[in-house]
């Protein structure tokens, strides 16, 4: 894996205008370190004061790439902590208490069963394959294999493709040529 201090730098998403109550800077950094400790949006998000559905309408803003970037890695090294967490959790033995009408009768010591549990499925789903399929992993892999070939998504309607790559066909100025074209759309029938 990457140093963890490299893909967790990131610029910070630009705000049209700064609010006492809104996301700084700081706020911003603070909420990616949290989240690579804990991998919990809502956690990260209440631990600088925020909310979960305010981070993602941050991350969904014009220019916070970098800031997603950055929530992506953060997101896997959070899982990452939380299952070795776990695991040390499993490894010691913990001492339960016994209550008995509101008072201590004694303690039991043992291993947590809902923690050997959810260990158990977070490892099932690494060896089946399901944490690479999570989306953060998804939008991790679109990148780099972006960074790798260099070049705009081919599908991104943002970038204007090259000449060679247009088909003769593609301007659509002749009618006859476009109402060819043109996918015929039967109306839908629903029965009742």
């Amino acid at each position: 894996m990457t140093d963890p201090d490299d893909v967790l730098a990131f610029v910070p998403v630009p705000l049209t205008r700064l609010r006492a109550r809104g996301w700084s800077a700081d706020q911003q950094h603070a909420f990616i370190a949290m989240l690579a400790r804990c991998g919990v949006v809502a956690h990260a998000a209440r631990s600088v004061g925020m909310s979960a559905r305010s981070a993602y309408h941050l991350r969904g803003r014009p220019g916070a790439d970098s800031f997603a970037a950055a929530w992506d890695w953060a997101l896997e090294m959070g899982l990452d902590a939380a299952r070795d967490a776990a695991m040390e959790q499993i490894a010691a033995a913990r001492a339960q208490p016994l209550v008995r009408r509101g008072r201590i009768v004694g303690t039991r010591h043992g291993e947590d069963h809902r923690l050997i549990f959810a260990a158990m499925r977070a490892f099932s789903a690494e060896v089946r394959g399901r944490r690479a399929a999570m989306p953060h992993r998804l939008r991790m892999d679109a990148r780099a294999l972006r960074e790798t070939f260099d070049a705009p998504w081919p599908w991104d309607p943002d970038v204007p493709r090259p000449p060679e790559t247009i088909e003769p066909g593609d301007d659509m100025k002749n009618p006859i040529e476009r109402e060819k074209c043109e996918v015929k759309r039967r109306p839908a029938i629903r029965a009742f």
